[in-house]
């Protein structure tokens, strides 16, 4: 079953044609309000113009394009009537009336050819165009866009030319014709994508993308649609964000990500429901079955194809009906229902040859020629497959033919045909190979990753800690060089900040790439060696104050040892971020030792005290002086104790209390972080440990959160073969209980 993507839907049409202006309540307000106080005819025929291009509603447009009509007089001038002609025809192709549209539009077509008025002209035969693509008359659609097109081009119209490259690309793509298709949209998007239309420059991007993920260039594809996504993020423009959405859902679940497919279908949905959209919500919940079928919960995929179905049908949604006719087809067939099947995916089929939609096509013969298989009509059943097979290859739907292929290999491979199995088994690997090669599948998560990597840190309060920063040099440079170790101190301490803030960002970063290689490998060398050079030049001077020891005071050595610990472990950080096994895929390379797990804890707290003053927190240490060994990575057991008390603090209300504790039991040595937070709910406590999830309770003061601290604990303990828990009450705080192995004290290592 093909997904179905979203190039433009009428809305859409009727704002590009006023130019992308601001349509709305509030503009109809103000042209009602204007025409209540006209007195002139001819202003009131052109303010009625205006109402109708602007109405989204079809009764509405067509109720004003009658009401300019009506006013109209026999000797208006050329120019007036053709308008009104043009009105009327629009406003009766978006309302579906044909005899009413063709007449009035060939009429405004004639008058603007009297009066030399190219640019009107172009716009009535893009109506026509319109007119043509709803009767499915598409040869007669193409040419009447080619021919506004080529009258466009004559007067140096580069507006309305674009727009009709992106409407001819969008049917070509409809149509199987990808690669006329790109060379359309990509004139158009030459003009959209400047910084003055950079608001409607999401529409080409959109449109472009479409057309590159059908042809299986994944990484053009998603890299359009994210840049599209970005402007309407920015724009916060809800219907172009329910497009893309969609959009997104497909590709994503097309590359494997299943989660992040389900994420943006859910998004789509929300907001199809939200505005009462309901061929949007058929569309996702088509996609979406398709979802629940790969994964196989029939149950689900049967439910959401016919929701889709019925709202298609009630909606006179023609040549949508194929998709769902389509997916009904598929649940027959699981069900063992093949003539049922077979009506739906003739039902199917017949649409997708009236509508020509070539995609569709693919996928519909494919699908009847696995019911031929599975009906033991092996020679229609080869038949049809074949017949995908070429569609597909015309058409350069190499996803399809990668499919295709699978299903023949599967079939001669079953009846023992090794010529014909091999054949096709290396067709299939050689499609499969293009599609997901190792450059592509990088540049595809580097992508994403920069993505997501991008947004995050947009959202780190730079000016905040840039200003701290400045603040603190100055005051190093007023004070003596016996207090400099103080500023040193409180440098780096938000240097921790920064680091802690910015290893979670690379370790997000790097997470979701699913391949190394050396671009990523430099970048990565970029970012480590910009992170070692403050690094090194606070170590620099701290060796400068190594050599005045004797101007330091006792507690002033204390912290100054405090600082060039910390700077050595964050320097082995750094390093074990580089560590290409850690990288990729998160493996653990253990350095195991005899720790003491309670003077561990000890000094985590120590280091977190100068943090929890700073929101009035309290840390209470109940360890006892006993000797609590365990086997564990030091450097690891350090990150997972400063992961747990880093949250404890970052969710907890000022002036709260935060709990340590550890104790022996039944030969394991057990330590407990409990605070005094807003509780996790049960819902919550079920994604603890997922990568990059963050939960609905939020950090008491504008702290960052990345969602990778929690996954981070859970693969250091794992690894050193521990056990994590979490108890956990709303509005009572949480437990974080993590139980080792005790190591006995002989037992040294």
């Amino acid at each position: 079953m093909t997904k179905k993507k979203r190039p433009i839907n009428i809305v859409f049409i009727l704002l590009m044609c006023c130019g992308f202006a601001v349509c709305g309540q509030a503009s109809m307000d103000s042209l009602l309000g204007v025409l209540q106080k006209t007195n002139s005819r001819t202003d009131k025929i052109l303010l009625y113009l205006n109402l109708s291009a602007e109405a989204t509603e079809a009764e509405q447009s067509l109720a004003y394009a009658k009401s300019a009509l009506e006013l109209l007089d026999k000797d208006d001038e050329a120019l007036l009537r053709g308008r009104v002609y043009q009105s009327l025809g629009r406003a009766y192709v978006n309302h579906q009336i044909s005899d009413s549209a063709i007449s009035y539009i060939h009429q405004s077509i004639t008058l603007f050819e009297g009066i030399d008025e190219t640019r009107l002209k172009a716009k009535s035969i893009n109506y026509l165009a319109f007119y043509m693509e709803q009767t499915h008359q598409f040869d007669s659609a193409k040419k009447c866009y080619n021919l506004a097109i080529q009258l466009s081009d004559s007067i140096n119209d580069r507006s309305s030319s674009a727009l009709y490259h992106l409407y001819l690309g969008n049917l070509l793509n409809i149509n199987g014709d990808n690669v006329a298709a790109l060379r359309h949209l990509q004139s158009a998007h030459d003009y959209y994508n400047q910084p003055e239309r950079a608001d409607s420059a999401w529409i080409s991007y959109n449109s472009l993308a479409i057309v590159y993920d059908e042809m299986g260039l994944y990484p053009e594809a998603l890299a359009y649609y994210l840049k599209a996504y970005e402007i309407i993020d920015k724009k916060n423009d809800k219907d172009a964000k329910l497009i893309l959405a969609n959009n997104l859902g497909t590709i994503y679940h097309v590359l494997g990500k299943v989660d992040q497919s389900k994420e943006y279908f859910a998004q789509g949905m929300e907001m199809a429901r939200a505005a009462n959209l309901k061929m949007d919500e058929a569309m996702i919940m088509n996609n979406l079955s398709i979802v629940h079928m790969e994964e196989g919960d029939t149950l689900s995929a049967a439910q959401l194809v016919r929701q889709a179905h019925a709202i298609q049908l009630n909606e006179e949604a023609n040549c949508d009906l194929a998709y769902s006719y389509e997916g009904l087809g598929e649940i027959m067939v699981w069900q063992k229902k093949y003539d049922s099947a077979q009506y739906y995916y003739d039902q199917a089929m017949q649409w997708a040859n009236t509508c020509e939609m070539t995609g569709c096509q693919t996928s519909i013969y494919r699908n009847m020629g696995l019911l031929s298989l599975k009906q033991r009509n092996y020679r229609k059943g080869i038949e049809l497959l074949q017949k995908s097979l070429q569609l597909s290859e015309k058409s350069n739907y190499l996803s399809e033919m990668k499919e295709t292929t699978k299903e023949l290999y599967n079939h001669y491979r079953s009846i023992n045909d090794y010529k014909n199995a091999l054949k096709y088994q290396e067709l299939y690997s050689n499609l499969k190979d293009s599609l997901f090669n190792a450059q592509s599948t990088e540049k595809i998560a580097r992508m994403t990753a920069e993505y997501d990597f991008r947004r995050e840190m947009e959202s780190l309060e730079y000016n905040k800690m840039a200003e701290e920063m400045r603040l603190n040099e100055e005051l190093r440079e007023e004070q003596s060089f016996q207090n400099s170790i103080l500023v040193v101190l409180v440098l780096t301490t938000l240097l921790a900040v920064s680091l802690g803030r910015s290893y979670y960002l690379l370790q997000n970063h790097n997470k979701k790439l699913t391949a190394l290689n050396e671009e990523k490998n430099t970048l990565m060398g970029v970012v480590a060696h910009d992170l070692r050079s403050p690094l090194n030049n606070i170590k620099g001077l701290i060796s400068l104050v190594k050599m005045e020891k004797a101007s330091l005071t006792p507690e002033q050595s204390h912290y100054f040892h405090l600082v060039d610990d910390t700077m050595e472990r964050m320097r082995d950080m750094i390093d074990r971020v580089l560590d290409v096994s850690v990288v990729e895929d998160m493996k653990v390379n253990l350095n195991l030792k005899k720790v003491d797990l309670g003077q561990t804890m000890n000094f985590v707290a120590g280091n977190f005290e100068l943090l929890a003053s700073k929101k009035s927190i309290t840390i209470h240490s109940k360890l006892d002086t006993e000797k609590h060994f365990i086997f564990a990575d030091y450097n690891y057991l350090l990150q997972v104790i400063e992961n747990l008390l880093s949250n404890a603090l970052k969710f907890s209300e000022s002036g709260k209390n935060i709990f340590l504790n550890v104790f022996q039991e039944e030969g394991s040595e057990t330590m407990i972080i409990r605070d005094e937070g807003p509780g996790i709910s049960e819902e919550d406590q079920t994604k603890l440990f997922t990568k990059f999830q963050k939960l609905s309770a939020k950090p008491t003061d504008n702290e960052q959160s990345t969602g990778l601290g929690l996954s981070i604990v859970k693969k250091f303990v794992d690894a050193m073969e521990a056990e994590i828990s979490c108890e956990s009450q709303v509005g009572k705080g949480t437990s974080f209980i993590v139980r080792f192995k005790s190591a006995v004290e002989e037992a040294v290592v």
